[in-house]
């Protein structure tokens, strides 16, 4: 039974996940790709956040909601596509500024969630 819940958890979190991604997919345009970013960003700060949840819900929010709407692969497609398009400064600033937002707003998340639940 305790599995079952689980995977309800994770699957509830994953559908709300998902939903965020897409409507957050709309708003990239050619070169640029801020719903990428943003989802990655607000993904790894749920993600810190869930930590500090109760087993269900860090499996709802973390596994399942955070899961569902960070996007690495689709990141590095667009890094891929800035390297085909020897966009080589978008191709690093993307990298560098991804990868140190997301930590940051993971540890916040962290921060904000053991404040919020001990």
């Amino acid at each position: 039974m305790d599995l079952l819940v689980g995977l309800a958890a994770v699957a509830g979190g994953g559908f709300f996940g998902g939903v965020a991604r897409w409507a957050l997919s709309h708003l990239n345009s050619d070169t640029r790709h801020p719903g990428t970013w943003a989802a990655n960003v607000i993904g790894s700060a749920v993600m810190g956040f869930s930590l500090a949840l109760p087993n269900l819900w860090a499996l709802a929010a973390g596994a399942g909601f955070a899961g569902a709407l960070s996007t690495w692969s689709t990141l590095a497609k667009e890094i891929g596509e800035h390297i085909k398009g020897r966009r080589w400064a978008d191709a690093a600033s993307s990298v560098a500024l991804t990868a140190a937002v997301c930590v940051v707003a993971a540890y916040w998340g962290m921060v904000y969630g053991r404040r919020a639940f001990g």
